[in-house]
């Protein structure tokens, strides 16, 4: 019975891949049905594959049965999608009986691919719109009855079937296949041995060649988590060989792996979401979130620098490290990216038009080189690998979808921006500290997709209404929500990395934590002076950029206690980070501020430790 339920579930992700081609080269389907018939392809995959996976009977039989659910909502939509505009809002009995089954299938699925965080939340706001007229206060509200919960959430664009889900089945599902491909085809082992070839022999080289490599994977799959274990089984171990301590090699890649999800082109999946909410081109978020990622990356670069500098690192002898010669000679595997970035960038280009056609590029390149050429049973994996992907963005644009419908429909909205108001007031920055708060929370305990969703429904509307501009906004909170994954006291990211270095998860998350400390500052800045998100004149951007990176550096060597080739005492590293804060800062005055401190600070350690002996710090090799 397996084997069979394994062929069936390779046939529905062929099939699964074929619509989603065939909508991108011949145009997406109208209405709700393009969003039902992507969302029930992965929960009747999803459950099948659960059903391959479960060895007890009771509990097959329960996933095909949540299986027959999820057919049954999203077939129920989509055949009667078209006469939807012809209901004048009536519900009938059918209508609820599928909504239900939908959503129960919904849920089911969620709560196995992410955990229980997501459906209880959403469990509340469920509650809330059928009991909210009970709560007393600036909470109460008039209540829904099923019929019209069903009309929000199910058989309008407003709930499930909205604009989150049309993202994730017309684009985001096209760049799920490019990265399947990529990592399926090899290109994504060529861009790993291109790092190594590159930084391996650099002081604290294999922490570099992690930097790099897992950016650029964690930009394609955009979960830290499920980067963290992909990419860390090879870099984590090299980084440990090396002399790197186990906590440090863990923080060094959950922090660049978290970082992939804000780097473009492709960052992700959330950034496509984004653009659909605000209604933008998809390559205006990529240009506002450039300079922020190449600070990002630059401050964790800096930070393994300078702890390789302190610790007498070097790098891998060239010998052991792959040819850069040869990493040139197959410099054209690189050309799928540099094709998109054309696409979008200079011919202007639709996000679909240029995924599909990234995605043509990418197999004729790999089947014209005998040397990448697929087998067939590459071919295959690239479907279930496209599936695997895919259904983590679905499930979670599917449930935040029936938040959302409750917002709307409860007036939520509406009452959570009064308080928020009501608390900042005028004040701005109170309001981003709050706000700052509650996307880490979020982002604790749900995918960043998922997080953003749901903050941008409640949270970013108040923001803008105090001034902030709506792309700032929702970068703001999709920031947080990234690097919720590096946050104390529950950075999942840092803590898959803890687990394949065999180190404390904590001091591996604090760690993290003090490696992308300048990627919670950023946020701020670029609400407050938007030239960090490409907003300006050439020459401010390229100050604020140059200032920002000097700022980088010094903040590392601040945290680190280590400057040049120079211990800092204890009293001189919270100048050096005070005065690295201000260059980060955009702004004249702060950056002279800056530069002062600097230069003092500078001139001290010149003068008295000139004559000073280096002697590196030993790194401690414990594990627990």
């Amino acid at each position: 019975m397996k084997s069979a339920l394994k062929k069936v579930s390779l046939i529905l992700a062929i099939c699964f891949v074929a619509f989603h081609l065939y909508t991108a080269a011949f145009g997406t389907m109208p209405g709700i049905a393009q969003k039902s018939i992507h969302l029930g392809f992965l929960l009747v995959i999803f459950y099948i594959n659960a059903m391959v996976d479960s060895e007890k009977r009771w509990e097959q039989i329960f996933l095909g049965i949540m299986a027959l659910f999820a057919l049954g909502g999203c077939a129920y939509i989509t055949i009667l999608d078209e006469n939807l505009q012809l209901r004048a809002g009536i519900v009938y009995a059918s209508d609820i009986l599928f909504a239900i089954l939908l959503i129960i299938a919904i849920f089911e699925a969620c709560r196995r691919k992410m955990g229980n965080p997501l459906v209880i939340i959403t469990l509340v706001f469920v509650a809330y719109a059928f009991l909210g007229k009970y709560i007393p206060g600036f909470l109460n509200q008039p209540g829904m009855t099923l019929k019209k919960f069903t009309s929000l959430v199910y058989l309008t664009t407003d709930g499930i079937f909205g604009s989150p889900l049309y993202a994730s089945a017309s684009y985001v599902v096209l760049f799920v296949l490019l990265g399947a491909i990529m990592s399926v085809s090899g290109i994504g082992d060529y861009m790993t041995n291109l790092a190594t070839s590159l930084f391996g022999h650099m002081r604290g080289g294999p922490a570099k060649v992690a930097v790099v490599a897992s950016g650029f994977f964690g930009s394609i799959s955009g979960s830290p988590t499920a980067n963290v274990i992909g990419t860390g089984t090879f870099t984590i171990p090299m980084m440990k060989k090396n002399g790197f301590e186990p906590e440090f090699a863990a923080a060094v890649e959950a922090t660049a792996s978290t970082g992939g999800a804000i780097m473009p082109p492709i960052m992700g999946s959330t950034a496509f979401i984004m653009a659909e909410m605000l209604g933008i081109p998809y390559t205006a978020v990529a240009k506002a979130a450039l300079i922020p990622a190449i600070l990002y990356f630059l401050a964790v670069l800096f930070g393994v620098d300078i702890y390789a500098a302190k610790h007498g690192l070097k790098g891998i002898p060239r010998s052991q490290l792959p040819k850069v010669r040869s990493m040139l000679k197959q410099i054209y595997m690189l050309a799928p990216l540099i094709f998109l970035i054309f696409c979008m960038a200079v011919f202007n280009m639709t996000i679909v038009r240029s995924g599909l056609l990234t995605i043509i590029v990418t197999l004729v390149l790999v089947e014209i080189n005998p040397k990448t050429r697929m087998t067939k049973e590459q071919w295959l994996q690239i479907p279930v690998q496209t599936v695997k992907s895919a259904v983590s963005v679905g499930i979670a644009c599917a449930m935040a979808g029936i938040i959302s419908g409750v917002i709307m429909g409860s007036g939520l909205g509406y009452r959570i921006s009064s308080i928020l108001t009501s608390v900042a007031g005028t004040s701005m920055l109170l309001l981003l500290v709050l706000t700052m708060v509650v996307s880490l929370i979020m982002g604790m305990g749900v995918p960043t997709t998922a997080a953003y969703l749901v903050l941008a429904s409640l949270v970013a509307p108040t923001m803008i209404q105090l001034g902030i501009p709506p792309l700032a906004a929702h970068m703001f909170i999709f920031y947080f929500g990234c690097i919720s994954s590096i946050t104390p006291p529950v950075a999942l990211a840092a803590y898959a990395g803890a687990g394949l270095a065999g180190c404390d998860p904590n001091k591996t998350g604090y760690k993290a934590f003090r490696l992308a400390f300048c990627s919670f500052l950023m946020p701020y800045l670029f609400v407050y002076n938007p030239v960090l998100l490409m907003e300006g004149g050439v020459l401010d951007i390229l100050w604020s950029l140059v200032t920002a990176l000097i700022g980088a550096y010094l903040l590392a060597s601040g945290f680190e206690g280590f400057f040049f080739r120079w211990s800092l005492k204890w009293f001189e590293r919270p100048l050096m980070i005070l005065g690295a804060v201000m260059l980060i800062v955009p702004g004249m005055v702060t950056d002279l501020v800056g530069i002062a401190i600097i230069v003092v600070e500078f001139v001290t350690e010149f003068m008295f430790k000139r004559s000073e002996k280096f002697v590196p710090v030993t790194v401690s090799q414990s594990t627990t």
